[in-house]
C-alpha cells in the first residue's frame, strides 16, 4: 500500500472532487470559493475559480460521465456547474433547494440524473432537473429525520439513499422520483419503495454523530462512522449489525471500495483499512506508515544522528525536543485532520484520494 501522488496546497482544504481522468481537481480553500486546478505532468496549475456562493462551501461533487459539478454551502444554496467550452468558463445554475438552514453535503446519484443535498433543516433535498421549468428542483426527505443531516450516500440502484447526522442515527430511505427513475428491482432493503419510505435505521452501540456513510458495492449493506470512534456495518438481509471500536480519534469520512474492504479516516490523520473477517470486521492497516518510516530513515540515516539532531534542536531553540520525528511532525503523511476521502472516479477500486486540513492532497494505492 503506497502513495501514488502527493501535492501540497498553500491553504487548508475542506472539500475536493476529481474529474473522471483525474487531470483536474476542484478544492475548497475553507472559504466561499471553489478553485479548479489542472494537472500537467506532476504540476497542478490554478485554472478557474467558482465564486457564486456567499458563505463557506461545504461540499463538492464532480459527475464523471456528464462532467457537471455540484456545490453546496452554508448560504443554503447549491449550484450545478457546467463547462462552456466556447467561453472556456464554468457556468452556474442555481438549484431550488427550499432550505432554511445550511446545506452540508451534496452527492450525485450513480446515473447522474439527480443528486442529494444534506442540510441542517432536518431534511435531505433530492434534486432533479425539471423539464417543465427548465431548472433543478427538489423534493425533501423529512421523516423520521430529527436533526442536522451531515452525510448522504447513494445505493447502486440510483433510488435508495443512506443518510446520517446529529440525531445519532443512520438511515436508508427511498429517493424514488416518479418520471425520473425506473421502478427498481427488489433488494435486501425492500420491494415497494415510494418516496420517503424508511428501509432501515441503525446506530452505533455508544451513540455519536454520524459523520460519513456508504453502501457496499453490491448495495446489500451499509457502513457508517460515528463520533464515538467506531465503524458500524449493517446488513438487513441477515439482520447483523457489527461495530468496531477504534482506540484512536473519531473518523469523519469513509469509502467502501470492494465487498471486503472499508477505508476510514479522520482526526487521527491517517487512513485505516478495515477488512472483513468472517462475519465481523477488523482494522488491518494504517496507510502511510511504511512511507513515513522510509522518509524518517532517509532524513536520519542512523540512530546517533537522530540523537544528535534532538539535542541540537533543544540547544538552538531553547526548548525540549518533540517526540516522533526531529521536527515534531506526526508519524503520518497528513499532518492534520483528513477532512474528506473519495473513491477513484473512473472506478478503480484499488485507489482512493484524501484531502486534509494541512492542505495535502494524497492519492493512495490499496494494493499491498
Amino acid at each position: 500500500m503506497s502513495i501514488l501522488d502527493e501535492h501540497n496546497f498553500p491553504f487548508c482544504v475542506t472539500a475536493h472532487a476529481f474529474n473522471r481522468d483525474k487531470t483536474q481537481v476542484a478544492v475548497c480553500p475553507n472559504s466561499n470559493e471553489v478553485h479548479i486546478y489542472t494537472r500537467s505532468g506532476a504540476v497542478w496549475t490554478a485554472a478557474h475559480v467558482l465564486r457564486e456562493h456567499d458563505l463557506l462551501v461545504t461540499s463538492i461533487d464532480w459527475a464523471p460521465q456528464t462532467n457537471r459539478i455540484v456545490t453546496c454551502s452554508q448560504d443554503k444554496n447549491a449550484y450545478v456547474w457546467t463547462f462552456d467550452a466556447a467561453g472556456a468558463a464554468w457556468k452556474p445554475t442555481l438549484v431550488h433547494l427550499r432550505l432554511q438552514r445550511a446545506a452540508t453535503q451534496a452527492r450525485w446519484s450513480p446515473q447522474e440524473n439527480k443528486f442529494a443535498v444534506a442540510s441542517g433543516d432536518k431534511c435531505v433535498a433530492v434534486c432533479y432537473f425539471g423539464e417543465d421549468n427548465d431548472w433543478w428542483v427538489s423534493k425533501h426527505l423529512k421523516r423520521p429525520i430529527a436533526s442536522t443531516v451531515l452525510c448522504v450516500a447513494w445505493h447502486p440502484n440510483n433510488v435508495l439513499l443512506a443518510c446520517g447526522g446529529t440525531d445519532m442515527k443512520a438511515r436508508v430511505l427511498s429517493a424514488y422520483i416518479k418520471g425520473v427513475d425506473e421502478k427498481p428491482a427488489a433488494t435486501a432493503w425492500g420491494e415497494r419503495l415510494p418516496f420517503n419510505t424508511l428501509c432501515g435505521e441503525f446506530e452505533s452501540p455508544a451513540g455519536g454523530w454520524v459523520h460519513s456513510i456508504a453502501f457496499s458495492p453490491d448495495g446489500d449493506s451499509v457502513a457508517f462512522v460515528t463520533h464515538d470512534s467506531s465503524l458500524t456495518v449493517a446488513s438487513p438481509a441477515t439482520g447483523s449489525v457489527v461495530s468496531v471500536r477504534s482506540n484512536g480519534l473519531p473518523f469523519v469520512t469513509l469509502v467502501w471500495p470492494d465487498t471486503r474492504t472499508i477505508v476510514a479516516a479522520g482526526h487521527d490523520c491517517a487512513p485505516v483499512v478495515f477488512t472483513a473477517d468472517g462475519t465481523s470486521w477488523r482494522a488491518a492497516k494504517r496507510l502511510g506508515e511504511d512511507e513515513m518510516l522510509r522518509r524518517s530513515a532517509a532524513a536520519s540515516p542512523s540512530n546517533s544522528n537522530s540523537a544528535f539532531n534532538m539535542f541540537r534542536q533543544m540547544d538552538s531553540r531553547s526548548q525540549p525536543a518533540k517526540s516522533g520525528s526531529g521536527d515534531g511532525s506526526l508519524k503520518s503523511v497528513h499532518q492534520n485532520t483528513i477532512s474528506e476521502m473519495h473513491l477513484d472516479p473512473a472506478g478503480n477500486t484499488a485507489e482512493v484520494t484524501t484531502i486534509g486540513l494541512d492542505g495535502k492532497l494524497v492519492q493512495w494505492s490499496l494494493r499491498a
